[in-house]
């Protein structure tokens, strides 16, 4: 019976295959620094010059992994690059599909970046590869030959050991579907509440926008801006604003009817000679409790439902000039929907 490493192709597979089980050994316990080492170790992985499905998938299996180690250190666009040859050689792989959709969010500023390596997946990739090397066992990392012969000597033992690694892998497998099937399911959570809030957000933009004010949709609240100060000095407010924000008291009674959120009140004021420079001014925060009692006295609502604040002198609505004083001397509301924070 020849070596396996007799064959070239057997041999390139089987060193590729141990590689990628090194490096997701080294991922699961942490160490990334080693194996983004033994990744790059195997050099440019063609996929293509590789022999049989057991070689490509072997090729997919350590862009993928090689992919992860990179966006669970940082480096973006090199994951995106292995994913993005992972694409060329399996167009259908879903590990690929998944990292680039959430690489493609966190560029486009909807997600913050965050780990993304799935380590289970890849434990279950390196259990099928591990199948497909013909007459080949691996068992706790050392290979041994299936003896076939006649005798029942060293092959039994062999194909002992071989049953021993062939169960380990598959309850290793099965533990890594269950891990894998936890994380899709909070990731399924995360998603819908994700979904749920931006329904929330639109709902309020759409109810709450009027002549004279101006709504700012964020990530996770809406904020309310009137284009003109509403207060001409001093915590006596203009006509012109009672009237908004009695008008806009109303239909926030009427959003909490479907909607539940929370309403802060942002008093600010314009800095002054002789005056703080910074750090919030008691006109501000009495600005914010004039409001309140205009938000509250034709609706349902009741002081207590609204969060009073003063702003920073210097982080009015409009930038801090002369002539944006008058615009300065306001309110601004933080309309928040309760329920679980955004996904970072």
């Amino acid at each position: 019976m020849s070596e396996v490493t007799d064959n070239p192709v057997d041999a390139r597979a089987l060193h590729l295959q141990l590689a990628v089980n090194r490096a997701h050994s080294a991922a699961r316990a942490g160490d990334l620094d080693l194996a983004a080492r033994l990744l790059d170790e195997l050099g440019e992985l063609d996929g293509p010059g590789e022999s049989g499905e057991a070689g490509r998938a072997t090729v997919v299996a350590a862009l993928n992994l090689r992919a992860k180690v990179h966006a669970q250190r940082g480096e973006l666009p090199e994951a995106d690059a292995c994913w993005s040859r992972v694409k060329a050689l399996a167009p259908d792989d879903p590990d690929a599909a998944a990292g680039r959709r959430t690489l493609a969010k966190i560029a486009a500023g909807r997600r913050h970046a965050r780990p993304v390596v799935h380590t289970g997946r890849v434990a279950v990739i390196a259990g099928a590869l591990a199948a497909t090397v013909v007459g080949v066992a691996l068992i706790g990392g050392a290979v041994k030959l299936i003896d076939g012969g006649e005798g029942g000597g060293s092959g039994s033992v062999a194909e002992a050991e071989a049953d021993n690694g062939s169960e380990r892998l598959s309850e290793e497998s099965r533990r890594a579907d269950e891990l894998k099937a936890r994380l899709a399911a909070i990731e399924g959570d995360r998603t819908a509440d994700a979904e749920q809030r931006d329904s929330a957000l639109d709902e309020v933009a759409k109810r709450l926008a009027m002549p004279g004010v101006e709504i700012r949709r964020h990530a996770g609240d809406v904020q309310l801006v009137f284009r003109t100060g509403v207060f001409p000095y001093d915590s006596v407010i203009g006509p012109e604003g009672a009237e908004a924000l009695t008008e806009i008291g109303r239909r926030l009674a009427d959003l909490s009817a479907g909607t539940t959120v929370e309403t802060t009140v942002v008093g600010h004021s314009v800095a002054v000679p002789g005056g703080a420079p910074s750090g919030g001014s008691v006109v501000a925060l009495n600005r914010a409790r004039v409001a309140a009692q205009y938000l509250a006295q034709d609706s349902d609502l009741r002081l207590t439902d609204f969060r009073l604040v003063s702003a920073d002198q210097r982080r009015g609505p409009f930038p801090a000039t002369a002539a944006n004083a008058p615009r300065n001397r306001t309110v601004t509301l933080l309309i928040t929907p309760k329920g679980p924070p955004p996904t970072p």
